[in-house]
C-alpha cells in the first residue's frame, strides 16, 4: 500500500518533467524553421518572401513557372512557409523552400524528368539532386529544397558538393541567428531584403552608400529594405546601415543631409534612359560624402580631370538630378541638372581652358555654356539665366536636362520621387548588367514582368 502510494507520488512529481522534456524535444527537433539551416550562414544577401501576404499572388506561382507544371498539390513542398532568396559568399544565387514530404518531392522530379524539364534525380552524399534548365542545380532533403546557380556543366558537380554541405548544416552553421537574418526578420513586409552593398552592382548601389567613412571596408556597409510590386515596378524602400557602430553612425548622419525632393527635374528623365538619380541637397554638405565614395568618384573621374566638378557641386542648393541614358566604362553618357545657390565658378572657366589635360580642350558654346572634349569623351555644361546648372554628353542632351522630356518617365514613377530623400529609378529594359538581369529573371515568375526598379532612401 505504501509502495503504491510512493509510486503515485513519484509519478506525479516526474510527469510534468517528462511532459516539458517532450515539448522541448518536439519544438527543437521539429521546428518549422529548420529548413533555414540550409541557407549558408555567410550569405552576402538575403531576401524573404511571404507569398501568403502578397496581394494578387498565388503562393504556387513561382514554382509552377519554374517547373512548368499546372498543379503542385502533393508536390512535397510546404507552400505556406516563407521562401528565401540568397547570394552565397562565392556569388551563386540561391532559393530555399521548405520540404513537407521528401518522397513526394522526389516523385515530382521523376515525372518532370520524363517530360524533359529536368534531369533524373541522383543521390549524392545522402541527398537528392537534379539539374533544371541545364544551369540551375536542385538539391533537397526531408527539410529543405535548394536551387542554386547558374552553373556551367563542368561546375555543377562541385556546386552539388557545396549544396550537400549546406543541406547537412545545423542551426549553428546556417543563417538563423546571424546578424543579417536577425535584421531581415525585424522588417515587417511581405518582401524584405538585407544585403551587403558590395553584393549589388556598384554603379547602382553607390549613391545609397554615401556617407560611409572612406576607410570603411566594403563588406561593412549593408542595405536593408522592404519591397513591394505595383504596375510592373519593384519599389525598394531602403536604408544603409552597418553592424559596425562607427560606420553605422556615419551613414545615419549622412542621411540627414538630404532634404525632400521638390520634383523640378522628374519630367526631365526620358522613359528609355537607363538610370535617374534624384535628390535635394546643399552642395557644401553633400560634397564631402561624394568625395569619400569610390563609386561616385569613378563616375565623375573623366569629367573632373578637366572641369572642377567639386566646385560646381559645392554651389548646388536645391534639387539635383543625374541621368545616365546608358552606361559603359569607356564611353560615359551622363547629364546632370541642379538648382544653384551661385555660379561663382564661372569665373574659373578661363583657367580650366588653360589647364586641360593633354589632348583635351574646353570651348565656348554660347553664353555661360561650354563643352569639353578629349577625342574620346565630350561633356557640355552651362548655367541658365535663372541659375540652373545643365549638362550632358551632347549639346541637345545638356539643354534637355532642365526641360521636360517629350517622353518622360511614367506619372506613377514621378509621384514616387517627389517628397523623398533620395531616389534612383532604373529602367530594366536598358540594363545590361548580368547580375541584375539574372536576379530579375529569377524572381520574375512570382513578381510578374518588371519594367523598372525604384530605390528610395528612407
Amino acid at each position: 500500500m505504501n509502495n503504491n502510494f510512493d509510486k503515485r507520488k513519484k509519478f506525479v512529481f516526474i510527469f510534468p518533467q517528462l511532459l516539458l522534456s517532450l515539448m522541448f524535444f518536439l519544438l527543437t527537433s521539429c521546428s518549422g524553421s529548420d529548413y533555414l539551416n540550409s541557407i549558408p550562414g555567410e550569405s552576402t544577401a538575403l531576401i524573404s518572401m511571404d507569398v501568403n501576404k502578397m496581394s494578387g499572388i498565388n503562393n504556387q506561382t513561382l514554382l509552377k513557372a519554374m517547373f512548368h507544371v499546372s498543379d503542385l498539390s502533393d508536390c512535397g513542398l510546404d507552400l505556406t512557409s516563407k521562401i528565401y532568396f540568397f547570394e552565397s559568399a562565392d556569388g551563386n544565387l540561391g532559393l530555399c523552400v521548405k520540404v513537407s514530404d521528401e518522397d513526394d518531392l522526389n516523385d515530382l522530379f521523376t515525372n518532370l524528368a520524363k517530360q524533359g524539364v529536368c534531369q533524373q534525380t541522383k543521390e549524392r552524399r545522402g541527398f537528392h539532386f537534379t539539374v533544371l534548365k541545364d544551369s540551375w542545380v536542385i538539391g533537397f532533403s526531408d527539410k529543405a529544397m535548394l536551387v542554386m546557380g547558374p552553373a556551367t556543366v563542368t561546375a555543377q558537380a562541385e556546386l552539388q558538393n557545396q549544396m550537400a554541405k549546406y543541406l547537412k548544416q545545423d542551426e549553428d552553421e546556417g543563417i538563423k541567428g546571424t546578424p543579417i537574418y536577425d535584421k531581415l526578420d525585424s522588417i515587417d513586409s511581405p518582401i524584405a531584403m538585407v544585403t551587403q552593398a558590395q553584393a549589388l552592382p556598384e554603379k547602382f548601389v553607390a549613391p545609397f552608400t554615401l556617407g560611409a567613412p572612406k576607410d570603411a571596408d566594403a563588406s561593412q556597409v549593408y542595405i536593408a529594405a522592404d519591397m513591394n510590386v505595383a504596375h510592373g515596378c519593384l519599389n525598394i524602400n531602403s536604408e544603409a546601415f552597418s553592424f559596425n557602430k562607427h560606420v553605422d553612425k556615419a551613414l545615419k548622419d549622412a542621411s540627414k543631409i538630404y532634404r525632400p525632393i521638390k520634383g523640378r527635374y522628374v519630367k526631365s528623365m526620358p522613359s528609355d534612359a537607363l538610370v535617374g538619380m534624384f535628390m535635394n541637397v546643399k552642395g557644401v554638405q553633400f560634397l564631402p560624402m561624394l568625395q569619400n565614395n569610390k563609386g561616385m568618384q569613378a563616375l565623375l573621374m573623366g569629367i573632373n580631370s578637366a572641369i572642377d566638378m567639386d566646385n560646381i557641386i559645392r554651389s548646388v542648393d536645391g534639387d539635383m538630378t543625374i541621368v545616365m541614358p546608358s552606361f559603359a566604362a569607356t564611353n560615359l553618357q551622363m547629364s546632370m541638372s541642379a538648382e544653384l545657390a551661385n555660379a561663382n565658378w564661372l569665373g574659373d572657366v578661363d583657367y580650366w581652358k588653360q589647364s586641360c589635360p593633354k589632348g583635351g580642350h574646353i570651348s565656348d558654346c554660347g553664353k555661360n555654356f561650354y563643352y569639353y572634349t578629349d577625342g574620346k569623351m565630350t561633356f557640355y555644361f552651362g548655367v541658365s539665366a535663372d541659375k540652373q546648372f545643365y549638362s550632358g554628353s551632347s549639346e541637345s542632351q545638356a539643354e534637355a536636362s532642365i526641360q521636360a522630356s517629350k517622353k518622360p518617365i511614367a506619372d506613377d514613377l514621378q509621384k514616387q520621387i517627389k517628397g523623398k530623400k533620395m531616389v534612383m529609378v532604373i529602367n530594366l529594359s536598358s540594363v545590361k548588367d548580368d547580375k541584375i538581369s539574372t536576379l530579375t529573371s529569377f524572381i520574375q515568375p512570382i513578381l510578374g514582368k518588371l519594367n523598372s526598379i525604384v530605390y528610395t532612401l528612407k
